[in-house]
């Protein structure tokens, strides 16, 4: 029965490509699925193939030595765990529905980007073309967002990938599957995986009915909302580590492997939390240790087995590394020097709690104080309350790690933290099923309703912090590298930051960083590329502009951005175009586009080829241009 459902999960795969390659435009070959029911009817297909490979529901078969308790929230087993799988399906409906599916910004380039690469069978990006530039840091002005110039000397002029491979290497998988659209399953699914880990972690160790309460509280949280619609790897390292843990909970060799390739596959996602692996494996040691003589060796082999997975992720990663930055333990982002210091912790330590109560409420706090209590009343499901004391020194330790990185002013990087999500909401969720135990029908009722009502505002303050609306946000990246496409030729360099990605991605256009050059050097550089025959361009979001005009005020430059843009995108946000120098003309005198975002869902990358440097016969360097008065 499991290997059928099975095959019927990668049939459905397949019969998305085919979805995909029928409603492909003609005009343009992109997809143009922004057709929101059709998306929600591949998912609940795919939920329903899923739900089917599981017997009565259940996450994983219950161990025969777990004891049943009562339920106080009057959910039977089977009942909850058919509520904790519609929970699941909805929340990756939600998720593919309100996808941004766009390579867009920094993180959702470098990931989606990064795929493509894998797919390609290459890790590198070839920019030996512009190796005659002599600038200062030119290298770093021709990277992206999301990539660096390689510190190999045998490729000075290739750039490499910032981001860890987990992520990535599951989206090549998901896209040479069923296309461009399926690589933005990914993170939607993985939402599905952390609300049943979570429902999964709270039945073991307190009822079905604190599981269950503890999944919707993750369900509806705004940050796990607004990070389950962007393709970045935030929700999928939670959903990694959440499953190892229940997992972990488990007796068996079975499990063992499951726990140890789920926390492999969340080190592949983030290394820098493969301390919380070790803290993990503290259980099998535990466990070794109180087993007799008789069941040690059983212990010591599930121990090795999760080991085996964990280091399975570790190895990958080092030798990724390795390939691409010369050393096992240097990632993409190099040097982390100044990354973390002890002056962030302090004002760290003035947001993330602040946000956490701001989005989850006060109540939240019961939830991470229950952590702390390992009681049998709080705790009746678990044969062995030491796995409770593993949630708290996990959590903590997630916490301190980025209290001490750098400093941000947006609610949204909770994001960093929802690994703990899951402990916090199935520590809450068993402070009420205690509750309900203590209390009557009536305030059993209360509480559910209670419960209800907080994922509901949850879902309220999600909205206002626009996670619904985050998808138009990020589709104007794709039109907008449409537009310079067509407005631009080949033979065009175009100046940006935000868009420095995308525009490769969406436009085929050569980027540079225009935030990487200081004094003069722009103007030098845009002339030295007009005399070899390259346009040069500056593509701003409204937010930038003013950035970008008192940085290169005293220049000709800067002069370019007070003059009208070729190109005016209005949608959530506006962004523009313009020309700053070099000898094609654009095939426009100006234009405004409003967005309607039709045909920008899951959009496939365009052929990426730099322009040409024509020989030139003039004095070699660069020319010595003196700023405007």
């Amino acid at each position: 029965m499991q290997s059928t459902d099975t095959s019927g999960c990668v049939r459905a795969a397949f019969r998305v490509r085919r979805w995909t390659e029928l409603h492909d435009t003609p005009e343009t070959g992109h997809h143009a699925a922004n057709d929101r029911p059709q998306a929600v009817a591949r998912a609940a297909a795919t939920v329903l193939h899923a739900r089917r490979a599981l017997p009565h529901g259940r996450l994983m078969p219950s161990s025969p030595d777990t004891p049943r308790t009562p339920n106080p929230l009057q959910f039977s087993d089977r009942l909850a765990a058919r509520l904790a799988w519609f929970l699941a399906a909805a929340t990756f409906v939600v998720g593919l529905t309100w996808a941004t599916t766009a390579a867009s910004g920094a993180d959702a380039y470098g990931y989606v980007s990064q795929a493509d690469l894998w797919l390609e069978r290459r890790l590198t990006i070839d920019q030996t073309w512009l190796a005659a530039a002599e600038w200062p840091m030119a290298r770093w002005t021709l990277a992206p967002l999301g990539y660096r110039p390689s510190n190999l000397v045998e490729q000075a002029w290739h750039l490499v990938p910032m981001y860890s491979p987990g992520l990535p290497l599951l989206m090549a998988a998901a896209k040479a599957i069923g296309g461009q659209e399926l690589l933005f399953w990914i993170v939607p699914l993985s939402g599905a995986g952390l609300v049943l880990a979570t429902f999964g972690i709270g039945r073991r160790l307190a009822s079905p009915g604190a599981g269950l309460a503890a999944a919707w509280l993750v369900a509806t949280s705004p940050a796990v909302l607004f990070m389950l619609m962007a393709p970045m790897s935030d929700v999928p390292v939670a959903a990694a580590w959440a499953a190892s843990f229940y997992f972990l909970l488990n007796r068996g060799r079975k499990a063992a492997v499951a726990a140890g390739l789920a926390a492999g596959l969340a080190i592949l996602i983030r290394p820098n939390l493969v301390f919380v692996a070790a803290l993990f494996g503290l259980w099998y040691l535990v466990r070794i240790v109180k087993a007799h003589s008789d069941a040690r060796r059983a212990e010591f082999v599930d121990g090795a087995l999760f080991s085996i997975g964990v280091a399975a992720g570790a190895t990958v990663v080092a030798l990724v590394n390795r390939a691409l930055n010369g050393s096992p333990l240097i990632s993409g982002y190099g040097s982390l020097a100044g990354a973390f210091s002890s002056e962030f912790f302090w004002q760290n330590l003035t947001r993330y709690p602040r946000w956490l109560v701001e989005t989850q409420s006060p109540i939240v706090l019961l939830g991470i104080a229950a952590l702390a209590v390992p009681a049998r009343a709080l705790w009746p499901a678990a044969r062995d309350r030491t796995p409770i004391l593993l949630m708290l020194p996990s959590a903590v330790a997630i916490w301190l790690f980025y209290l001490f990185y750098r400093v941000y002013e947006e609610w949204w990087f909770l994001r960093f933290v929802l690994t703990s999500w899951p402990f916090f909401m199935v520590g809450l969720g068993a402070v009420l099923a205690l509750a309900a135990r203590r209390g009557g029908r009536l305030t059993t009722a209360l509480l559910v309703t209670g419960v209800v009502a907080l994922g509901a505002w949850q879902v309220t303050v999600a909205i206002d912090r626009s996670a619904f609306n985050l998808w138009k946000e990020e589709r104007r990246y794709v039109t907008v590298g449409r537009a310079v496409r067509r407005i631009t030729d080949r033979q065009s360099v175009v100046f940006a930051m935000q868009h420095s990605g995308s525009v490769r991605y969406y436009g085929g256009r050569m980027t540079l960083r225009y935030d990487g050059f200081t004094g003069a050097w722009i103007d030098r550089v845009v002339r030295w590329l007009g005399d070899r025959g390259i346009t040069s361009y500056m593509l701003l979001d409204d937010w930038e502009v003013p950035i970008a005009r008192e940085q290169f005020s005293q220049l000709e430059t800067g002069r370019r951005l007070l003059e009208p843009p070729l190109l005016r995108y209005r949608g959530t946000s506006e962004v523009f175009l313009w020309k700053i120098g070099g000898p094609g003309e654009p095939l426009t005198d100006g234009e405004s586009i409003y967005d309607d975002y039709v045909g920008t869902r899951s959009v496939e990358p365009v052929a990426f080829v730099p322009p040409t440097l024509l020989p030139y016969d003039g004095p070699p360097g660069f020319p010595d241009l003196t700023p405007p008065e």
